[in-house]
């Protein structure tokens, strides 16, 4: 047995799951590097169905799990568990790095980044999805994904952030933000920030830096729009 061989039966132990056709593993651990006809044999195209069925995992669990968090902070939350970031850092506790099959040997091997293991275990749950159905990979998300959905409530961006994410996703024009005051000593100012959002009452902010006026209007409107609790 080879040293991948190995790490592929470690990876199998942590997933939690037992293939019933192989092919499926090695076709989700294949990366373009390592394959002859990347656009037939690579997990690209896995990747492409596991990020979906990811997605639709994540967003149920969130929706049965959060009742009472409106449809901006579920949007939130649902991207920060199925981004990838967060899916290279589940691959590697599976082992899915010393699984993969890739290009070249010794210092030429391809590097391993982050992209390659997180797409590597989207197709993962594509494999998973394509030999036992959704039910098989609800199970591995489930189990894999704990840890994540625990912290979710707690991964909220910054409110400027959210904002202007949440602004794009309704077509709106970037929100603005206009100092309208500055009071007190010059040791001690006080700004106060008006923010102004495409067909929204403006709101405004006070804080003792503009850049926190700024965060105090945002978290404000956001708010009153029940965007966030």
């Amino acid at each position: 047995m080879t040293r991948r061989d190995e790490a592929s039966a470690a990876l199998i132990k942590r997933l939690g799951y037992v293939f019933k056709d192989d092919r499926f593993l090695e076709h989700a651990l294949s990366h373009a590097s390592g394959v002859k006809t990347n656009a037939v044999d690579s997990n690209e195209r896995l990747e492409f169905l596991g990020d979906r069925v990811l997605g639709l995992v994540i967003a149920q669990l969130l929706y049965e799990q959060h009742d009472d968090v409106p449809e901006g902070e579920l949007a939130r939350m649902l991207n920060v568990l199925v981004r990838r970031q967060t899916c290279a850092k589940i691959g590697t506790k599976l082992g899915i790095p010393d699984a993969l099959l890739l290009a070249g040997k010794g210092n030429k091997r391809t590097v391993v980044t982050d992209n390659i293991v997180g797409d590597a275990c989207e197709a993962l749950i594509a494999a998973v999805y394509l030999d036992g159905g959704l039910e098989a990979a609800r199970a591995v998300i489930c189990e894999h994904w704990a840890e994540y959905l625990r912290q979710a409530p707690d991964m909220r961006k910054d409110a400027k952030s959210s904002l202007q994410e949440w602004a794009a996703a309704k077509t709106l024009a970037v929100p603005s933000y206009e100092t309208i005051e500055t009071t007190g000593p010059d040791h001690a100012p006080e700004f106060t920030v008006e923010l102004t959002v495409e067909g929204r009452e403006p709101v405004q902010g006070v804080s003792n830096t503009r850049r926190t006026a700024e965060q105090v209007a945002a978290t404000a409107f956001l708010r009153r729009e029940r965007i966030w609790k």
